[in-house]
């Protein structure tokens, strides 16, 4: 908790910055609990980021589009085998997305099941335009 404690400082230090935090604190929670049954609460976390403009983009894909990414994952793996059984993956992605939900931060749930990039950067980019993500209001 020292780390992320750490990290939402140096956040509010840099408040006018864009950040882009890839699997935060969500996926710190996903992976507690399904490899500890653990629980922890990041409510406090996500009370010091919510003014600092913070936003989760979650990007999903359908239990069926997984077999093709993972044919496109296995060209740059190190780690081939991780990929043989799926449904771990599928799995969290449900977790995560049950996460999130309980989430106070704003956040838009994003299907890449058809895997075009461009259409999914500027539904990103849209959303956050029209939620008032893009600047830090004082």
């Amino acid at each position: 908790m020292e780390i992320y404690a750490t990290w939402a400082r140096m956040f509010e230090l840099q408040k006018y910055y864009s950040w882009i935090v890839d699997r935060f604190h969500i996926s710190t929670q996903a992976y507690q609990k399904q490899t500890y049954n653990k629980d922890y609460d990041f409510h406090w976390l996500e009370e010091r980021l919510l003014p600092l403009n913070f936003r989760i983009v979650f990007c999903t894909r359908s239990p069926e589009s997984f077999e093709a990414a993972r044919e496109e994952r296995l060209k740059v793996s190190g780690n081939p085998s991780q990929y043989n059984d799926l449904s771990p993956f599928i799995l969290e992605q449900q977790l995560m997305k049950e996460l999130i939900s309980k989430s106070i931060l704003p956040s838009l749930t994003l299907d890449i099941s058809d895997n075009n990039i461009p259409a999914a950067v500027e539904r990103v980019a849209d959303w956050l335009e029209q939620s008032g993500g893009l600047y830090m209001l004082d």
